[in-house]
């Protein structure tokens, strides 16, 4: 790749957040909603003297989960790849949180869908909202936001491990972004994937997690950081990108 070529491509980035809509997600999915377009901001407009680099050229698409044995064909909820803050904030509004069943929720499944999505074909004149980019002219970061565990194994793949999910991670390229609650032990495990960004927030001895979520979202200085570590971790893997296949 020329230099040229290299310049070109820093600065892309597709991401999906990734939200649990069980029933008691609703608080946490109305704050993030209300501070989505403070993200895109400091994703555009960087400030401070860390060498972060600007986002300018970037996708979104908001996907929800939920439990597949209790929710049905409603337990995944993809959306395409939109443009805009305002888009974006449309897409959280649509999600209203239900559902569930058990405490365990279906993240890994849900994962495992997103990390086998098609890309388009490289050098493709046009994009397609259903498809990632190609996996060397955009960056792929996936925003998981939950109050809950997962099931393991995945139901709708039960023979699928941890590694198995660590490998596809790998081979599409994505860069995962975990903004789940403390205490959960499984988390231990899913946050040594990859180049995986562990952004777990505090959960106090015998606090409800849905309750610690919707207290930290809900605190905009709290809140702010995270979405500053998150701006800067989506600029990083945008200048990263030219250095794959």
């Amino acid at each position: 790749m020329s230099n040229e070529e290299n310049k070109k491509v820093k600065g892309v980035a597709d991401i999906i957040f990734l939200v649990d809509a069980t029933g008691s997600m609703q608080p946490g999915i109305d704050n993030l909603k209300n501070n989505i377009e403070h993200f895109f901001d400091l994703l555009e407009n960087p400030s401070g003297p860390n060498g972060q680099l600007p986002v300018k050229d970037w996708r979104a698409a908001v996907y929800a989960y939920r439990d597949y044995a209790a929710d049905g064909p409603k337990w995944f909820e993809p959306r395409p790849f939109v443009r805009g803050a305002a888009a974006v904030k449309a897409q959280l509004a649509e999600i209203k949180a239900d559902g569930g069943g058990d405490e365990p929720e279906d993240l890994i499944d849900a994962l495992l869908k997103i990390a086998d999505m098609d890309q388009t074909p490289k050098h493709a004149q046009m994009e397609d909202p259903e498809k990632w980019r190609y996996r060397s002219e955009a960056a792929r970061v996936v925003v998981v936001m939950t109050d809950a565990s997962f099931h393991m194994p995945p139901p709708t793949q039960p023979a699928a491990t941890i590694e198995d999910l660590n490998n596809k991670v790998c081979e599409a390229g994505l860069r995962l972004s975990l903004f789940v609650p403390s205490g959960f032990s499984c988390y231990d495990e899913l946050s040594q994937i990859d180049k995986c960004e562990d952004l777990r927030y505090p959960v106090a001895a015998g606090e409800n997690p849905s309750k610690a979520l919707a207290s930290f979202t809900g605190d905009e200085k709290n809140f702010t950081k995270t979405l500053e570590l998150l701006a800067k971790s989506v600029s990083t893997s945008s200048g990263e990108i030219a250095q794959l296949p």
